[in-house]
């Protein structure tokens, strides 16, 4: 016979339930845990905060021309930073403002890159569908330092260029 005693059929019942429920304690935390928190991602972002003329342009690597009027912005830090802007330019600064923000992608006529739900912080002052004449610009991959960026320029006025800007840091 051997050295080793023998387990009572009772030990090994009770050894099988004490298992079973541990398996069925890890499922339901994470049962719990996944319909606690919802949206993952936006369980990790901050809530939406004005955003000054200098973050947007550090987080989308652009430089405001001379005669800039700000008009507002909103950012949110988390997994992913996102930023909503919108400025008015001189028209005549365009074209620099693009060739300087060393954007991926060129203006393209009629192209509504960015829209009313590209805003950050869901405020009363973005409208870019309200846009009759517009162009456009969506970069395909991402700019300097990981930004993805997008550009819809509202060209109603005459003397000046509204730009409704929307970037993502992963």
């Amino acid at each position: 016979m051997s050295d080793q005693p023998r387990r009572s059929r009772a030990s090994t019942y009770a050894l099988v339930l004490a298992g079973l429920s541990l398996v069925l304690s890890v499922i339901s935390c994470g049962v719990v845990a996944v319909t606690q928190l919802g949206d993952t991602d936006a369980a990790l972002q901050s809530p939406p905060r004005p955003a000054t003329a200098s973050e947007v342009e550090a987080v989308a690597h652009v430089t405001f021309p001379p005669g800039t009027v700000f008009l507002s912005a909103v950012s949110s830090n988390g997994l992913e930073s996102h930023l909503s802007a919108r400025f008015r330019i001189p028209r005549d600064a365009l074209d620099t403002f693009v060739r300087d923000g060393d954007f991926g992608a060129e203006l393209t006529p009629g192209l509504r890159a960015v829209t009313r739900e590209d805003d950050v912080g869901g405020g009363d002052t973005w409208h870019p569908e309200r846009a009759a004449r517009v162009s456009g610009l969506a970069e395909g991959a991402p700019g300097p330092n990981g930004t993805y960026r997008r550009l819809l320029v509202d060209l109603d006025a005459t003397d000046a260029v509204t730009i409704y800007l929307r970037a993502t840091r992963p």
